[in-house]
């Protein structure tokens, strides 16, 4: 019998059903929530508990909600989700969108009168 809570093992699931969502491997969420790649392994896996600190390091680099995380949440859908079905980009969709927000944001800066 496992010792692990029922909503640690809905974190893991979670967890790397969100990182697969964004088509990332372990070590590249590790990266980009400035986590150790076995770190990541142990959450999914249910091996070690995460703190309040890095849940919220992994929703941030998941942009999804801490509660979607923890089971809280049935939608993998954030606060920073803008747009309908922007949960469904992967990760370098987004960057690109990110990018053309940036130029169009620059643009309208650099018009005069404005």
């Amino acid at each position: 019998m496992s010792n692990l809570s029922e909503g640690e093992d809905v974190f893991g699931a979670r967890l790397k059903a969100a990182r697969e969502k964004r088509d990332l491997n372990q070590t590249e969420l590790a990266k980009v929530s400035g986590l150790q790649p076995a770190a990541i392994g142990h959450f999914e896996a249910g091996r070690r508990k995460p703190s309040f600190a890095n849940i919220r390091a992994l929703a941030k680099a998941l942009e999804v909600s801490s509660d979607y995380l923890l089971g809280r949440a049935n939608s993998m859908q954030g606060a920073t989700t803008a747009f309908r079905n922007e949960e469904n980009l992967s990760a370098s969709d987004r960057d690109a969108i990110q990018a053309m927000i940036d130029t169009l944001a620059k643009r309208r800066r650099d018009e005069p009168g404005d």
